[in-house]
């Protein structure tokens, strides 16, 4: 993702340093902010703006004017429903058990990596392709505090550990049935309805869908099993996808599993 960094209004010197260190990192360029809007920025470069804020947390303003930053989403809800009956769809797709270790290939902003931490409180490791949502989303575990009826997943965020890369090529590296549980999350392809939450993350993300070559080798990494969440109908547009079993849910999305 091309990007220009800058940072608020009022910038400490340790955010101008941060900036610098990030712009040269990503390799994208550094512009002071001084008395500049964000929109004269996209306007002059016609790129998304990265901002760095207060804590060192990160905004990214998209071209079409939207905001992403490093939030829990509808975490709050899934959790909350998996704790009052048990269940919880990915959660069931998954069959997952405290201590089962597991593999996030498309970790975006963590929200389903966070839900499999807490209920494995165990290490997730999550794979994000693109460097820009990677450093929104490093930055955001560790800095998030949850409050409410989320803090009892704290130590979740703790546990999601990002890795910047690409899901195959990671995979290609890791020993025979090393993780219990290979999941995937693409994005949705043709979507059916519209988020306002994900709806900065869509404009942005990347948007490779899962490809025979990676589930055979997600398929040699898992143990127990690979999980793909799609939007519902996608199965029967991918003819490789035929030996996945459909798991249901109540929403628009559904679960295809490969038990091993």
């Amino acid at each position: 993702m091309d990007v220009v960094i800058t940072t608020d209004r009022r910038p400490t010197p340790e955010m101008i340093e941060d900036a610098r260190r990030l712009a040269e990192k990503l390799k994208a360029p550094y512009v002071k902010r001084r008395h500049r809007t964000i929109e004269s920025i996209k306007k002059e470069f016609i790129k998304n703006v990265l901002v760095v804020g207060r804590d060192l947390n990160l905004t990214l303003h998209t071209i079409s004017g939207k905001k992403l930053f490093f939030h829990p989403g509808l975490l709050k809800i899934r959790l909350l429903n998996y704790l009052s009956t048990g269940h919880e769809a990915m959660i069931d797709a998954m069959e997952l058990k405290e201590g089962d270790k597991v593999l996030d290939c498309n970790l975006g902003l963590a929200q389903d990596a966070l839900l499999a931490a807490f209920v494995s409180k165990r290490e997730v490791v999550g794979v994000e392709k693109d460097p820009v949502i990677f450093e929104i989303v490093s930055r955001g575990l560790r800095s998030y505090r949850p409050k409410g009826k989320l803090k009892v997943a704290e130590f979740a965020f703790k546990l999601v550990r990002p890795v910047l890369g690409d899901n195959y090529e990671f995979l290609k590296k890791q020993p025979d049935k090393s993780f219990d549980i290979v999941y995937f999350s693409p994005m949705f392809v043709k979507p059916k309805w519209h988020c306002d939450v994900m709806a900065p993350f869509r404009e942005v993300a990347v948007k490779d869908f899962v490809t025979p070559e990676t589930l055979k080798e997600a398929e040699r990494v898992a143990r127990k099993r690979v999980v793909i969440k799609v939007n519902k109908g996608v199965k029967e547009l991918f003819p490789f996808l035929s030996d996945y079993e459909l798991r249901p849910s109540s929403t628009n999305v559904e679960y295809l599993v490969k038990i091993l």
